[in-house]
């Protein structure tokens, strides 16, 4: 069993990816942050905002009319919560056990050197990936200028709800194949951040927990809910 998996990055996948940035840069006091390399290879524009030292907001966008994002945000709608990003020490045991649960791997590559694995998002709620990284004070964007915006309004992701058709029974799931303690809710877990499953779903609205330093402003966008705690 794992220790520990972290929860590093948020991602919201959009068809108005400048205006959507536009917005959410103004609302939260966010810089321009910087595009993941590794995404331009799939086609898909992408903007990685980092909120604290270790967490990051990322929009992404379809740069043609193919691909599973475009596909994905035709039956979907404009925009909706698309990826959860987590750090994990031992990705070959999170295969293994997906491979006993029957979740399936769509993706598994090396990407900077380090394996990623992307879970079904039928068999797990949403785009789960996987990142294998054994050092918990490591991440791909150390070494990225720039860092978090000074004078953000807000200073860390600290949850994410996320809606499906069996709260507890996904809870479970996840809490299997990404070898956790048992949480001490039965709907959420603690991934550094909290991710909290709700009924209702399967649904890419996603509420988007974030920290605020008390002048943070919504930017209403339709198909993800931003609370500030």
């Amino acid at each position: 069993m794992s220790d520990w998996a972290y929860l590093r990055q948020v991602v919201v996948a959009t068809t108005s990816h400048d205006a959507d940035l536009r917005t959410v840069r103004a609302a939260l006091g966010l810089g321009a942050g910087f595009d993941d390399p590794e995404l331009k290879k799939m086609n898909l524009a992408d903007a990685t905002m980092p909120v604290s030292a270790t967490r990051y907001l990322e929009f992404v966008a379809p740069i043609v009319d193919e691909g599973p994002v475009a596909s994905w945000l035709a039956k979907t709608g404009p925009r909706g919560g698309y990826t959860l990003s987590v750090q994990h020490p031992d990705p070959d045991a999170v295969r293994a056990r997906c491979h006993e649960a029957g979740v399936r791997v769509p993706i598994d590559e090396l990407a900077f050197g380090r394996q990623v694995l992307q879970l079904h998002p039928k068999d797990v709620g949403l785009v789960l990936e996987i990142d294998g990284i054994p050092e918990r004070d490591v991440w791909f964007w150390d070494d990225i200028d720039p860092g978090p915006e000074p004078n953000a309004r807000v200073d860390e992701i600290v949850g994410v709800e996320i809606a499906v058709a069996d709260p507890e029974a996904m809870a479970a799931l996840w809490v299997r194949i990404l070898g956790i303690p048992e949480p001490t809710h039965p709907t959420v877990l603690d991934l550094g951040a909290t991710v909290r499953f709700v009924p209702g779903g399967p649904s890419p609205d996603w509420t988007i927990l974030l920290r605020s330093r008390g002048d943070a402003v919504d930017p209403a966008l339709p198909g993800i809910t931003f609370r500030f705690v």
